[in-house]
């Protein structure tokens, strides 16, 4: 039986309605009924966010300076059932295919079996590793627009070697099939024939129709878009993330066996990745040469499974007697990986994560003011929300707790795992009650 727990019913709305896993999973476990299930097409929108300015080879100092969008694509409620029972079934074939071909270290993003790490231990884990090596090569890469540009193709011959078949069943082609040559309608598109969700469900609606015939009318007056193309997979699908990671499989076998001849490591964090090559193996000196060379490799494998790195993310370093430097330009530099900040000593929190904490406190507090002083009020409302998600008193708050909670965290696991380095999280919000206590007194 699946868990409900797991398959959690969405709030969002969507061309079908809203249903409980029990009352579908018989049919979403039935291989027969998804060889012919009709997927309905997704609900695009962009999703924006801050990108962040400071000096060069500097911590973030937290202004924001343009917005960063990504396309987020998200399915029916039923089809999200679907891929989320076929990626983990995938997931059990990736973890194997992983072990076998010793690269089950080597992927570290989207892991099933990975549960009760996160971005905190891999990073510790890496930098720890590289301050243990004491003098290394340290090459680091972005994937440019990872899942816009995969590869069916390659996509498809990769689920054949993890799924170990020589053909896909009818019922994983149809979920290949749906995922690769998706349709979809824009969101802004719909919100101007229907109106908002929230104005959908003030009128005590849970989806678009009322019925499933009342779409089809609607598709076939409307058109929806279509991917034609022979790359690209939508992000935001519960199996997005696993066909992401067996799509990299010979990218991540080929790295990690130049990484094993070096005496090096080498992660994958989805499309970002890190290879440190240690100077010296026994009485052999790794030289610039010779790292450079690699890095050419690196880009030879990379385009041979079409995956584009980004020239602006992609950056040769040395690490040396505590100091980090540039190969490019032998100046200082910093090692900015899964969200902590490395200069050969320090860690910490890349600068846009205590910013944002002071400055989401900030606005949610400016708000409140507002709202008491237009409402005449004796005391500042949301508090609840302020000293929850902004003070220690929501360190427990709820499942995760609040931006204090991950902090201490951090601190905690890099102390733990990485002891040679000066872990400064705690430090970065030390002023986190005076200034919250500062701001609440506006």
């Amino acid at each position: 039986m699946l868990d409900s727990n797991v398959y959690k019913k969405k709030r969002y709305i969507h061309f079908d309605h809203r249903i409980d896993i029990e009352k579908v999973e018989s049919y979403v476990t039935n291989g027969k009924k998804i060889a012919k299930h009709s997927f309905l097409p997704f609900i695009h929108y962009v999703s924006t966010f801050d990108r962040y300015i400071g000096q060069p080879n500097t911590e973030i100092n937290g202004r924001p300076i343009k917005d960063k969008n990504r396309d987020i694509m998200y399915a029916g409620h039923l089809d999200n059932y679907i891929y989320k029972y076929y990626a983990e079934e995938l997931n059990e074939k990736y973890n194997s295919f992983t072990r076998n071909n010793c690269i089950d270290d080597c992927s570290i993003a989207y892991r099933s079996n990975k549960k009760g790490k996160s971005n905190i231990n891999f990073a510790a884990e890496v930098i720890n590793k590289i301050v243990d090596f004491d003098d290394v090569y340290i090459l680091i890469g972005d994937f440019t627009k990872f899942f816009d540009k995969i590869n069916h193709r390659i996509l498809k011959e990769n689920l054949l070697k993890v799924l170990q078949v020589n053909r896909l069943e009818d019922d994983w082609y149809n979920v290949y099939k749906s995922i690769t040559k998706f349709g979809y309608y824009e969101k802004e598109f719909l919100i101007e024939k229907f109106g908002t969700d929230r104005q959908i469900k003030c009128n005590n609606k849970s989806s678009y129709f009322d019925y499933m015939n009342e779409f089809r009318t609607f598709q076939r007056m409307y058109r929806c878009k279509k991917n034609d193309e022979n790359f690209g997979i939508p992000q935001g699908t519960a199996i997005s993330a696993v066909y992401a990671n067996v799509y990299a499989i010979n990218f991540d076998i080929e790295i990690n066996k130049i990484s094993s001849q070096y005496g090096g490591i080498y992660r994958r964090y989805s499309d970002d990745f890190i290879l440190v090559i240690p100077k010296r193996i026994g009485n052999k000196v790794i030289s610039q040469e010779e790292f450079r060379k690699l890095e050419l490799l690196v880009r030879d494998i990379s385009n041979s499974n079409k995956i584009e790195l980004h020239e602006g993310k992609t950056e040769k370093l040395e690490y040396k007697n505590g100091e980090i430097h540039s190969l490019d330009t032998s100046k200082k530099h910093r090692l900015d990986y899964l969200g902590f900040v490395f200069d050969g000593k320090t860690v910490k929190m890349r600068g846009k994560s205590p910013y944002k904490f002071y400055r989401e406190a900030n606005k949610l507090i400016i708000k409140a003011n507002k709202v008491k002083k237009e409402k005449n009020l004796d005391k500042v409302p949301y508090r609840k929300r302020i000293y929850g998600f902004y003070t220690d008193l929501g360190i427990n708050r709820g499942t995760y707790g609040n931006f204090i909670t991950y902090v201490v965290r951090a601190q905690s696991k890099f102390d733990k795992l990485s002891p040679r380095t000066d872990n400064i999280m705690m430090k970065q919000i030390r002023n986190r009650k005076k200034i919250v206590r500062k701001l609440d007194d506006k």
